[in-house]
């Protein structure tokens, strides 16, 4: 495809080596996708908060990659599970999975914006997103009052607690207050983190997952909100979920590592533009005549013609109205679904019937068909009105 273009393969590579480097240099924007991957070190990745819970919460740190369902053939002991993500959609055996999870006496942390799918019609769960600064860029939202949170446990009830504004204020809605407790809110009767008892073990949903990412963390003081939600995980043994998050760590493809880097992906979308231009102006170039080619003709009627005229130049009108004849029968056994090989009062009535024909001319036809039959020779009278007969039946017939 290149061959005898040498510059063109070096005006493209220059061109990508270009871009990359320069993507390269420039400074890096910050990633403000909620992640919440512990391995993430983005504004709103959970890089602290892992590291946190694995030096300081527990003896026993780690990460789980699996479902629930694998992970409870696993687990059978006291731990404490932590799963953070923007949203969260178990499906049923997710659930069930949860559930047994919960009877071995663990505990569970689920921090999220929404809860969907049959855990929040099982624990009849609503939260409720204030998009009112949806519109509000960054810089504008850092400089904004932060979000007040209050526990409500007595020891630290008077203690203020203000999360930044960069994070999503989410409160719950509705949940059955009757089987769970309020544990931190805000004004106005406002639930953020509430606790339940369940088969035998303790669920913590918190609706805002924010309080775990690193800018709520790393030398900030909403850093004392995440302190005091892990305080509540009692367990040694903690596992971090890595699993369901919307970011999820499992999809390693090319194309996803390519399109994960700026330099790579400007290198890339350069490359197609190249290739696509190139074959656009010098494949077109290179390009031969397509040769043009005659169409088929149709020898068949030729055929036709030629077989018709043989007959005819050697005075064989029997032949040509016998073979009419056994064409003419074949397409009304085929338009009728009737038998031809006898031509009775029924028969006649029938296919009378069928076609919209008089029975005097539909009976006029086929006796004179059979008359013609039999005879060893015809005149080309006798042949030209056995064709206008059979003509004028199918141009009057209803099928």
């Amino acid at each position: 495809m290149f061959k005898g273009n040498k510059k063109f393969i070096l005006i493209f590579a220059s061109s990508i080596l270009g871009v990359v480097l320069l993507q390269y240099l420039l400074p890096q924007p910050i990633n403000w996708n909620k992640t919440y991957l512990g391995q993430s070190q983005n504004p709103f990745g959970s890089y602290v908060a892992a590291e946190l819970l694995k030096k300081t919460y527990c003896k026993d740190f780690k990460t789980n990659k699996q479902t629930l369902y694998n992970l409870v053939n696993n687990v059978k002991n006291k731990t404490s599970l932590v799963i953070v993500n923007d949203r969260i959609d178990f499906n049923k055996l997710d659930v069930e999975a949860l559930y047994n999870f919960l009877g071995y006496g663990n505990t569970v942390l689920i921090a999220a914006n929404n809860f969907n799918g049959p855990l929040a019609d099982s624990l009849h769960l609503e939260t409720e997103v204030d998009y009112s600064d949806f519109y509000l860029s960054i810089d504008s939202l850092i400089k904004k009052d932060s979000v007040p949170i209050n526990f409500f446990a007595k020891n630290i009830k008077t203690k203020k607690f203000f999360l930044p504004n960069v994070c999503t204020k989410t409160k719950f809605l509705s949940f059955d207050s009757t089987r769970f407790k309020v544990l931190a809110g805000g004004n106005k009767n406002q639930s953020y983190l509430i606790k339940r008892r369940l088969n035998g073990g303790t669920l913590y949903l918190l609706s805002m997952p924010d309080v775990f990412g690193n800018y709520a963390i790393a030398n900030k003081p909403s850093k004392d909100i995440a302190y005091t939600i892990f305080s509540l995980l009692k367990n040694e043994t903690l596992i971090w979920d890595e699993y369901y998050k919307s970011y999820n760590v499992n999809n390693t493809s090319p194309l996803k590592f390519i399109l994960e880097s700026d330099a790579l992906y400007a290198a890339f979308m350069l490359t197609l533009l190249t290739i696509i231009l190139y074959m656009i102006f010098e494949g077109r170039r290179k390009q031969k005549p397509i040769p043009m080619l005659e169409a088929n003709t149709n020898s068949t009627l030729e055929f036709v013609k030629v077989i018709s005229h043989v007959y005819y130049n050697n005075k064989g009108h029997q032949n040509i109205a016998i073979e009419k004849i056994k064409f003419f029968y074949e397409s009304v056994r085929k338009k009728f679904n009737v038998n031809t090989n006898y031509i009775t009062t029924d028969f006649i009535e029938e296919v009378s019937a069928l076609s919209g024909i008089e029975n005097k001319l539909v009976k006029q036809l086929f006796n004179y068909c059979e008359f013609i039959k039999k005879l060893p020779e015809i005149t080309e009278l006798e042949l030209v009105e056995l064709n206008r007969q059979i003509h004028n039946f199918n141009k009057n017939s209803l099928r």
